[in-house]
């Protein structure tokens, strides 16, 4: 029976070749890195092989090997070294380096895109070719507490006109805590920016509110957050003077589990939120009675909920009309808030209070929410 060859795939094909190049590079790599190496040597030296010199300031010894990652993958690189102390490897790796700053540039950011440390680590191994442990993402990551120290030392410019403060619930080792933010805007049209943030358990925020009025951050028009009790003492403890507004939002939203699944709730729903569209604030305080008048009687449970101290979410009435639509509910801080548990979720349970800022912060900073210099 006759030999049948069976011809390659033009996918096998690619791959070969492509192969083939990854090969030749990392070759090539490796005998520059090897030529320099042996130039800063003889430099050292000051002597050729053999060559007797008054000039001369030591001998070769031979040849040591070193496993470098490079984004090219890994590198066994022959490194020439003399008897009276080591070369000087500074120009392609520090010492005790294994992975050159690009590799842990990509990693870091890896991470940052929404993954778990094994994740990142066993992503290191398909780019890279070289498997590194979870431990080694964590410790890669803390190349942020420095800018995150400095970023909670510098000073807040007063600028900032509404400030909007929530938190989230993220899980760490021993049960979950509470992330709360603060956020200011200085115009309208302008982003919100993330001017602190601290982990505890609850939504207490009296320390992260004072250290923010430590820092500079005066001025404020209006604070706007949930109905939450523990963020309207911090707001009255440490900013006596400065209106709060509870989120419209948050209101409506109670109003709709109060009412239940009745025929009439989208339509009660509907008016209600009508009242937060009213030209003027006496205007909505109209409004309001009038919809307490039509509704009294069909839900008075549900009415009664919704007009306890209505006028805490009228406050946003106080600023130019440019600012209410922006301000009538805490969603741009919700959005946010939003984007940043569906970035921090895929990262699992973290470990302790650190790496849960180290997330927080590396995620603000990748979403332009925290700007290293804008107090400057």
């Amino acid at each position: 029976m006759e030999n049948t060859s069976v011809q390659p795939t033009a996918l096998e094909r690619q791959d070969a070749f492509w192969g083939w190049i990854d090969r030749h590079i990392r070759k090539l790599i490796t005998m520059l890195i090897e030529k320099a190496l042996s130039h800063e040597l003889h430099a050292r030296l000051d002597a050729g092989w053999n060559e007797r010199s008054p000039q001369r300031r030591g001998y070769r010894n031979g040849y040591y090997t070193r496993r470098l990652v490079c984004p090219y993958g890994p590198l066994t690189v022959r490194i020439a070294r003399a008897r009276n102390g080591r070369a000087d490897s500074s120009l392609v790796f520090n010492r005790y380096q294994r992975r050159i700053a690009d590799v842990d540039r990509i990693l870091r950011h890896a991470y940052l895109l929404g993954t778990s440390t094994r994740a990142t680590a066993e992503l290191c191994g398909q780019i890279f070719g070289e498997s590194i442990s979870h431990q080694t993402i964590s410790q890669l990551m803390r190349w942020l507490d420095g800018q995150l120290a400095a970023w909670r030392n510098q000073p807040i410019a007063p600028v900032y006109k509404v400030v909007y403060i929530d938190g989230m619930h993220v899980d760490v080792n021993g049960g979950d805590r509470m992330v709360m933010l603060v956020a200011g805007q200085r115009e309208p049209d302008w982003p919100m920016e993330i001017l602190g943030f601290s982990v505890g358990k609850g939504e207490r925020c009296v320390e992260l509110l004072a250290d923010l009025r430590r820092r500079g951050l005066e001025n404020v028009d209006l604070f706007i957050s949930d109905q939450a009790a523990a963020i309207a003492h911090a707001i009255e403890w440490t900013y006596p003077e400065v209106t709060h507004q509870t989120c419209s939002f948050h209101r409506l939203q109670t109003l709709w589990a109060n009412i239940g699944n009745t025929g009439y709730r989208k339509k009660m729903i509907r008016e209600a939120s009508d009242i937060f569209r009213c030209p003027s604030k006496l205007a909505a305080n109209d409004a309001a009675v009038a919809w307490r008048k039509r509704w009294q009687k069909v839900d008075a449970h549900a009415v009664a909920a919704f007009m306890n101290n209505l006028g805490d979410s009228l406050m946003f009435y106080q600023l130019p009309n440019t600012w209410w639509k922006r301000v009538r509910t805490n969603n741009p801080m919700e959005r946010w808030i939003r984007t940043l548990r569906m970035r921090l979720r895929p990262m699992g349970c973290f470990h302790d209070h650190p790496a849960i800022e180290r997330a927080v912060f590396g995620q603000c900073l990748r979403w332009h929410r925290i700007k290293l210099t804008h107090n400057t």
